[in-house]
């Protein structure tokens, strides 16, 4: 059998918290608030699961404003919003940005990073996801981190059930 060594950095720990409860992972904890995992061949799966959410969340995208460019966190954003011509991107730590690329290009670029369409005019990102509500009108409202609320339309909910996984469910 072979055995693998991973040690978890502190920062890194709060965004796999879930992977290590349903995981029967052998953990110890360090001084410095970071931990040890070790990995046996019948744990790869879930390595893999936790290696891939801290590369995640690491990632970062420039985008193009009206003064130049920033730089944000994929993970610091919390959803995005269209008026018109106007694409304000909602984050945590830098507020509202307001950047010049149009929904439809955004939406094919941070697909991959779990940012979806829910509305003609807004994409979500799914990581931020608190809570899903049935609403009136066969619609969906979302609590995002820090209490905001938005809602899934009609004709968004099915792909929006399907990107979740949860396709027969609500």
């Amino acid at each position: 059998m072979i055995m693998i060594k991973v040690i978890i950095d502190k920062h890194d720990l709060s965004l796999i918290t879930d992977e290590l409860q349903s995981s029967s992972l052998n953990t110890t904890s360090l001084d410095d608030g970071s931990i040890v995992l070790l990995i046996d061949d019948t744990s790869y799966e879930t390595l893999e699961a936790i290696l891939k959410k801290i590369t995640q969340s690491r990632q970062q995208y420039i985008f193009d404003t009206p003064d130049g460019w920033v730089k944000l966190y994929i993970q610091d954003i919390l959803y995005i919003e269209s008026f018109g011509i106007e694409i304000i991107i909602h984050t945590i730590k830098n507020g509202k940005v307001q950047i010049k690329q149009p929904l439809y290009q955004l939406e094919t670029l941070l697909m991959q990073y779990q940012i979806i369409r829910i509305g003609k005019s807004y994409l979500v990102n799914l990581n931020k996801i608190l809570y899903i509500r049935p609403k009136l009108n066969a619609k969906l409202e979302l609590e995002l981190e820090g209490g905001l609320k938005i809602d899934v339309t009609r004709s968004y909910v099915k792909s929006f059930k399907n990107a979740l996984g949860i396709g027969g469910l609500l």
